[in-house]
């Protein structure tokens, strides 16, 4: 969560926001429990924070006790001021637990696209290709003796050129490397990826390298390529991104995807 966020987060939990903003922000509670629970921890301590700053509602009596009664009521007063202030500081503490977990999580899910990033280039360098099977379909290819399912991209005029089993942190990855008929080259990796990365697709791209990732359940995608038409690859990761939600049988519609050249 960047600050802007967190900001608008305190102004949520204060009632500060918009009707619009509010709305955006319950959506956003309602998908993420784990937000949630931030939510509700932030409110329960603001919350305390307030009721701990509310005046008492009786004062002592004016009398022979009034003394005691002041000297109780500052002392009180002292408490109260106590309390608020570790209140305010959990507030600030659990804020900034909460930004580090996510940027540590934006963290990994960087590296697991350099990890698609690196296999891509290193087939686009020369590396040797390596032997693999496709089925009657081309939906499914078997690497050293498994099946698994991929998205047959031949509408698109790309044709599976390379697959590499690799390992992705503690879970096992597949490489799909697809050659075009112009000179393209498309890797797609599919593999375990940290649960921060985003269900609907991210763009990841720098300057040379088009990048772009998503997750469907606890399984990743991520499609890279260099010199590429980008609405092209753009059509081309719309449809990757179906298949994965889909079946592996799921073939794309050949009107919709233009056999334009790579660029460069």
């Amino acid at each position: 969560m960047k600050q802007a966020d967190w900001e608008v987060l305190n102004a949520y939990v204060d009632g500060e926001l918009d009707a619009a903003s509010r709305a955006d922000m319950a959506g956003r509670i309602a998908a993420d429990p784990g937000f949630a629970a931030t939510v509700a921890e932030i409110s329960r301590l603001k919350a305390g924070v307030r009721a701990a700053l509310q005046p008492d509602a009786v004062l002592p009596a004016a009398s022979l006790r009034r003394l005691d009664g002041a000297i109780n009521q500052r002392r009180r007063l002292n408490r109260v001021r106590a309390i608020a202030a570790v209140a305010a500081m959990l507030v600030l503490v659990l804020g900034g637990a909460f930004l580090l977990g996510e940027r540590a999580g934006n963290d990994q899910v960087a590296g697991w696209v350099e990890e698609a990033t690196e296999l891509h280039l290193a087939w686009v360098n020369g590396e040797k290709d390596v032997n693999f099977l496709l089925d009657a379909n081309d939906t499914m290819v078997n690497r050293s003796g498994v099946w698994t399912p991929i998205p047959d991209l031949h509408a698109a005029r790309l044709s599976l050129a390379r697959v590499v089993v690799s390992p992705s942190g503690s879970k096992a990855g597949l490489f799909a490397g697809y050659r075009g008929t112009r000179g393209c080259q498309v890797g797609l990796w599919i593999g375990g990826v940290p649960e921060t990365l985003a269900e609907t697709v991210q763009d990841f791209s720098s300057r040379d390298v088009a990048r772009y990732a998503w997750r469907v359940g606890d399984t990743g995608y991520a499609v890279v390529a260099l010199g590429m038409d980008s609405q092209r690859l753009s059509d081309i990761v719309a449809h990757i991104e179906r298949w994965s939600r889909q079946s592996a049988a799921t073939r794309l519609a050949g009107r919709e995807i233009h056999d334009a050249p790579c660029l460069g």
